[in-house]
Parts: C-alpha cells; structure tokens; sequence
C-alpha cells in the first residue's frame, strides 16, 4: 500500500492570496504587496519570521487570530485547478490519502467538502505546528499501520522537506504554492514538481513501481 500525505495549503489548495490579505489585516506593519511576496517566497519560514520582527511571544496569538479570520473566508478557499482529477485517481489506484497541516481541521474538512473531495481522504490532521509536522507523520503512520518507506509526503514549503527528512520519507515539493522553484531546489526534496502532470506522473509510475 502508498499513502500520499498533502499539505493543505499551498499544495492543495491556492490560499496564498487569502493569507496574505488576512497578515496584512492582523499585521498591517508587514505591507506585503506584489515585490514583498516574491521576496519572502524565497524564504524559509524560519527566516521570514526573522524578517517580519514579530516577537516569537507574540506569534502564536496572531496564527490563532488568523485562523479565526481565515473560518470567515474559507469560501474562497478553491483546489487548485485539476488537483481534484489527481485525488480521484490516486484514490482509483488504490492509493490511501491523508492531509496534514497547520491549518484548523474544521477548516480543511469543511474546504475538501465543499470541493468535493473529503470522501477521498482517510485522515485529516490539522492544527499542527509550525514546525511539528514530523511528529504528526510518526502519528500518520503508526494511525495507517505503514512504514516510512509505504508513504511520501507533498509540500510546497521548505519546512515540509525538513518535515520530512526528519523521519525520514519521501518528499515532492510542488513549485505552486508559498516557496518558490529556486528556495525549494536548494533545500533538495525527493522530487520537485513544477506541474500537476509531473506530480501525477512521480506518484503513479515512479513510485507505485
């Protein structure tokens, strides 16, 4: 059995307008416009909460805030184009599906129904740290009675591959989401993905084989 844990989002879902809007409403100081998001693209998170200020104190209020604000507009939330034809034959081909993400699992589970998709999914992990989601990957397994070698993980932030090593599983890092094709190279995932195409074809052929 292949079990493929997604990110939320960024790789499944195209949040990235929505969240910026939102830090810049929690945060306004930060101003991200246009040049700004392309800069801290190429950032690891770590770094881009050096580069915000915002004291490590004061972090975990506003995630929780923008959570809170991020409930009101998960309307906008939308897969990003075709990534549900990918679920559906992943789920065809007998793969097993989880998501883990730090985003609120009432959020997510409300997002993938909303789209169609919560069906194909037999966990939802949420509300996860910033920085534990290697710790929740040894929860997945242990939950889906797999070993590491049975499952790889699809993120879009250099976070997920540090995740991911950690464990360690495979990683494909896809180039639509938070970090950019060049921060995302540097930081070598198992596979990198810079079309919905390639994706499907690392997880059906190269790693169903």
């Amino acid at each position: 059995m292949k079990h493929v844990i997604f990110d939320f989002d960024g790789t499944l879902v195209d949040s990235l307008p929505v969240v910026v809007r939102i830090a810049n409403q929690v945060v306004p100081q930060l101003n991200i416009d246009d040049h700004e998001l392309a800069k801290i693209r190429e950032m690891p998170a770590r770094e881009i909460i050096k580069y915000s200020g915002i004291p490590n104190w004061q972090l975990l209020r506003l995630i929780i805030k923008g959570k809170k604000i991020m409930a009101q507009h998960l309307d906008e939330l939308k897969l990003f184009k075709g990534i549900d034809a990918v679920i559906v034959d992943l789920h065809k081909k007998d793969f097993k599906l989880s998501v883990v993400s730090s985003n609120s699992e009432e959020n997510i589970r409300k997002v993938l129904k909303s789209e169609g998709v919560e069906e194909y999914f037999t966990g939802v992990y949420g509300n996860v740290g910033l920085f534990s989601k290697a710790r929740v990957f040894k929860t997945v397994l242990k939950d889906m009675h797999i070993s590491a070698s049975q499952a790889i993980y699809v993120g879009d932030e250099v976070r997920d591959i540090e995740a991911a090593r950690k464990i360690p599983i495979d990683v494909i890092s896809v180039t639509w989401g938070y970090n950019g094709e060049q921060i995302l190279k540097k930081y070598k995932p198992t596979y990198l993905a810079k079309t919905l195409q390639q994706l499907q074809t690392v997880l059906t052929e190269t790693i169903a084989a």
